[in-house]
C-alpha cells in the first residue's frame, strides 16, 4: 500500500491495518483517535505527528523517530519499539502493554501517569524524563537511565532497580516498597515522603540523603552507606541497619523501634526525640552519639561504644511497660 492511499484510508475510517510502510515519513500528521493494527513502520518518521487518543496493535516501530509526538492516552499493545526515539515527546496517560522498548530514547519525555505493563526497557533512556506517577511496578530496570529524572509518586513496587543511580531524581512520594535496591545510589537526593517499605537496600548509598516523613520499615539496609545523612518523622521500625557506615547520620523524631543495628559505624551519630525501644546496637561504634530526649526502653547494648555521647533527657526501660509487654493471659482464665 502507498503511503497517500494509506492516509486516505485513514482519513475516511480512522483504522489502517496490514500495511507495509517502513520508513514512511508521517512527520507532522494528526494521527489522533486512529487504530493501526498490524502495521509495519519500522524506521519511520513520526516527529511532531499527533498520535492523541489512538490505538496501535502489532505494529513493528523499530528504530522510529517519535520526537515530539503527541500521544497522551494512546494504547500501545505488542509492539516493537527497540530503539525508538521519544525525546519530548508527550504520553500523558499512554499505555504500553507486551511492548519491546529496549534501548528507546525518552529524555525530556511527559510521561506523567503511564502505564507500562509487561514490557522490557533494557538500556533505555528516561533521562529528564517526568515520570510522575509512572507505573512500571515488577519490572527489572537495572540498565534503565533515570537521571535526573520527576519521579514523584511513580509507583516502583517490587521493580528490579539493584545498582540505579538517581543523581538529581524527585522522588516525592515515590514508592519503593519490596523493590531490589541493592547497591543503588541515593546520594544527596531529597526523600520527600518516599515509601521503602520491605525493601532489599543492602549496601545502598544514602550518604547525604535528606528525608523527611519517609517509610523504611522492614526495609534490610546492611552495611548501606548513611554518612552525613539527615531523617526527620521517619519510621524505620524492625529495619536492619547491621554494619552500616553511617557517621554523623540524624535521625529527629522518627519511630526506630526494634531496629537493628549490630556491628554499625554510628560515631557522632544522632537520634533526637526518636523512639528506639527495643533497638539492637550491640557491638556498634557509637561514640559521640546524641540521644537527647529518646526512648531507649529495654534497648540492647551488648560491647556498644558509647564514649562521650549525650544521654540527656533520654527515657530508660520502663519497668510497667515491660511488665505489660511480658504479659500474658491466665490459660484457665481462658479457658
Amino acid at each position: 500500500m502507498e503511503l497517500e492511499q494509506a492516509l486516505r484510508a485513514l482519513a475516511n475510517n480512522k483504522i489502517l491495518a496490514d500495511a507495509d510502510l517502513a520508513g514512511a515519513d508521517l512527520s507532522g500528521r494528526d494521527l489522533s483517535g486512529c487504530t493501526l493494527r498490524n502495521i509495519n513502520l519500522a524506521g519511520a518518521n513520526l516527529n511532531g505527528a499527533s498520535l492523541q487518543g489512538s490505538t496501535l496493535e502489532q505494529v513493528n516501530l523499530q528504530g522510529a523517530r517519535l520526537c515530539g509526538v503527541q500521544a497522551a492516552q494512546a494504547r500501545f499493545d505488542a509492539l516493537d519499539l527497540r530503539a525508538t526515539q521519544w525525546l519530548n515527546a508527550l504520553l500523558l496517560q499512554a499505555v504500553f502493554s507486551n511492548c519491546r522498548l529496549d534501548d528507546a530514547q525518552f529524555g525530556g519525555a511527559q510521561l506523567e501517569r503511564c502505564d507500562m505493563n509487561k514490557v522490557s526497557l533494557h538500556g533505555a533512556d528516561f533521562s529528564a524524563a517526568n515520570l510522575t506517577r509512572w507505573d512500571p511496578s515488577g519490572l527489572d530496570l537495572r540498565s534503565v537511565k533515570l537521571d535526573g529524572a520527576v519521579l514523584q509518586r511513580a509507583f516502583l513496587k517490587d521493580c528490579v532497580l539493584s545498582g540505579q543511580r538517581f543523581g538529581g531524581c524527585d522522588l516525592s512520594m515515590a514508592n519503593f516498597n519490596g523493590a531490589q535496591l541493592q547497591q543503588a545510589d541515593f546520594s544527596n537526593v531529597v526523600l520527600d515522603r518516599s515509601s521503602f517499605i520491605g525493601a532489599q537496600l543492602q549496601q545502598v548509598n544514602f550518604a547525604g540523603v535528606r528525608g523527611k516523613y519517609v517509610a523504611l520499615m522492614r526495609a534490610q539496609l546492611q552495611q548501606a552507606n548513611l554518612s552525613g545523612a539527615w531523617f526527620e518523622m521517619a519510621d524505620a521500625s524492625h529495619a536492619d541497619f547491621s554494619q552500616t557506615q553511617a557517621q554523623a547520620v540524624q535521625w529527629r523524631s522518627s519511630m526506630l523501634r526494634k531496629t537493628r543495628w549490630s556491628k554499625a559505624s554510628l560515631k557522632n551519630a544522632h537520634w533526637i526525640d526518636c523512639d528506639l525501644a527495643h533497638a539492637d546496637f550491640s557491638d556498634a561504634d557509637c561514640t559521640q552519639a546524641d540521644l537527647r530526649g529518646s526512648s531507649i526502653h529495654r534497648m540492647t547494648q551488648n560491647n556498644t561504644r558509647w564514649d562521650g555521647s549525650n544521654f540527656d533527657g533520654v527515657r530508660p526501660t520502663d519497668a510497667a511497660l515491660e511488665r505489660a509487654e511480658r504479659w500474658q493471659p491466665n490459660p484457665a482464665i481462658a479457658r
